[in-house]
């Protein structure tokens, strides 16, 4: 009877363990700040990217944040965005998330960061 119990004790905080885990927020590949204003920002992140990637249309969680869709088109299981936070003045912060676990995608991240860049002018 105690044998079962632990068993079942076990299997329970295994799967607890589990589902914590699953979902707990991806940490960003990497943030920026840049010295354009949000809406400039937002509106050059979702401008029409290369025939090679997809882009949608910027989602408002709340004031002064934005997310944006971006991803490879022949990948659209690489489920990825940028989060454009208004700071302070003319500065917007830029954070790259990706979701998943799919690996050998860093070369993506390097084309968002450059795609970031070029929209500060950099």
């Amino acid at each position: 009877m105690v044998k079962k119990v632990f068993v079942s004790a076990v299997i329970a905080l295994a799967a607890a363990a589990c589902q914590t885990q699953q979902n707990q927020p991806q940490p960003d590949v990497w943030t920026a700040n840049y010295n354009v204003p949000f809406d400039v920002m937002v509106a050059c992140l979702a401008a029409p990217p290369p025939p090679a990637y997809q882009v949608y249309a910027p989602g408002y969680p709340e004031a002064g944040k934005a997310r944006i869709v971006f991803i490879p088109a022949n990948t659209p299981q690489a489920r990825s965005e940028y989060i454009v936070l208004q700071m302070v003045g003319n500065v917007s912060m830029v954070s790259w998330k990706r979701f998943g676990s799919i690996r050998g995608l860093d070369w993506l991240d390097g084309e968002a960061r450059k795609r970031a860049d070029a929209c500060a002018g950099m």
